[in-house]
């Protein structure tokens, strides 16, 4: 099972063209790389697409989630050869914020809970004491789990505007 999603996420197609660009190859090797260990079963970590608007970090991020749900979803449980499920998917960080100002805060246990998340433009809505608060939330449950995360801010801007305890890495 491992050889077949290792070969299912090098050969996945992404739908996402580089044009060459040095930075957009760099991005879909990386969102590869990322897919490809979700698949294996390696140790849980988070992906954070930075940079300006139209660069492609949403197209990848939805990418990743149609190989989990394709090929990531469902496992074999080793001790008793059960089909297990895995819950997980694409959400926009506006979407959620308005969730929870609306009163449904059920998408909470979702966005913290699951095994796979990919939250798209963390940021966009105009962050907020109250945002900001559900974001840092969001960040400590989803600690050690796979996460991807997609923002138009830079690391310095996510710091000046949101809050500098939030772990955006790569």
């Amino acid at each position: 099972m491992i050889l077949a999603n290792t070969r299912a996420a090098i050969e996945f197609d992404f739908g996402f063209e580089t044009f060459g660009e040095n930075k957009l190859c760099e991005m879909l090797t990386v969102a590869k790389d990322f897919a490809r260990d979700m698949a294996i079963g390696a140790t849980p970590r988070w992906l954070s697409l930075l940079g300006w608007s139209g660069t492609g970090k949403t197209h990848l991020a939805r990418g990743i989630s149609r190989f989990f749900k394709a090929n990531a979803s469902v496992y074999i449980d080793p001790e008793t050869g059960a089909h297990l499920s895995r819950r997980g998917g694409f959400i926009g960080w506006r979407k959620i914020i308005d969730h929870l100002r609306d009163g449904h805060y059920e998408i909470m246990r979702a966005v913290c809970d699951d095994w796979f998340v990919a939250l798209d433009d963390i940021g966009a809505e105009r962050a907020s004491d109250f945002s900001v608060s559900k974001l840092d939330q969001i960040v400590d449950a989803r600690l050690g789990k796979w996460t991807v995360i997609t923002c138009n801010f830079t690391r310095q801007q996510i710091a000046d505007h949101m809050d500098v305890r939030i772990p955006f890495g790569i």
